[in-house]
């Protein structure tokens, strides 16, 4: 058992050690902000070595710019663009000429029922290389037709197929004409 032995009127309590405990994180946290400040004040300045890289990239990053102009302007010239387009249109005739016909017919009779005639066909390549073919497809029935779609749809060289239009039979033509565009794919 303790005994308590104050005997002040108006007992002291506890409070000193909070101020105590209070004052002195206060004065830890502005030597702590004293300290960070000076080292700002330290390094406000960039260091002389990072201050001559800065200049030095600068300086290359103004003669990549100068070159860069200077290429554009090259390029904007007409000699340069009739170059170019005609490169472009070169390079598609080889694609075109690429795109093997034997094989492009192989491939159309295998899936071509016998009462489907094709009667116009026409390759389109894309930029990736991809070929594209319009096709005007002559059957006796649509029911023809329908059977036409599905070997195509169930032909791995060929993509869905995209009916375009349609015609009646009249009195020139005795077939039902479909218009339609099938991605074709044919290696080049």
């Amino acid at each position: 058992m303790r005994a308590d032995l104050n005997l002040a009127t108006r007992p002291f309590g506890r409070a000193r050690l909070f101020w105590m405990a209070s004052a002195t994180t206060a004065a830890v946290l502005a030597i702590a902000a004293l300290a960070l400040v000076g080292i700002w004040f330290q390094n406000r300045e960039p260091a002389p070595e990072d201050s001559a890289a800065e200049l030095r990239l600068s300086g290359e990053l103004s003669g990549i710019e100068a070159g860069e102009r200077g290429l554009r302007a090259r390029l904007r010239q007409p000699e340069t663009i009739e170059i170019y387009d005609r490169s472009y249109f070169l390079n598609q005739i080889l694609l075109r000429k690429g795109v093997s016909w034997t094989k492009t017919f192989v491939d159309l009779e295998s899936v071509l029922p016998p009462r489907v005639l094709m009667m116009q066909i026409r390759p389109e390549i894309g930029f990736d290389n991809r070929v594209d073919l319009e096709m005007l497809v002559g059957a006796e029935t649509p029911a023809d037709f329908i059977e036409f779609l599905k070997a195509i749809e169930g032909a791995e060289m060929f993509g869905a197929p995209d009916v375009r239009g349609y015609s009646p039979p009249n009195e020139n033509q005795p077939f039902f004409r479909y218009e339609l565009a099938v991605r074709y794919e044919q290696q080049l």
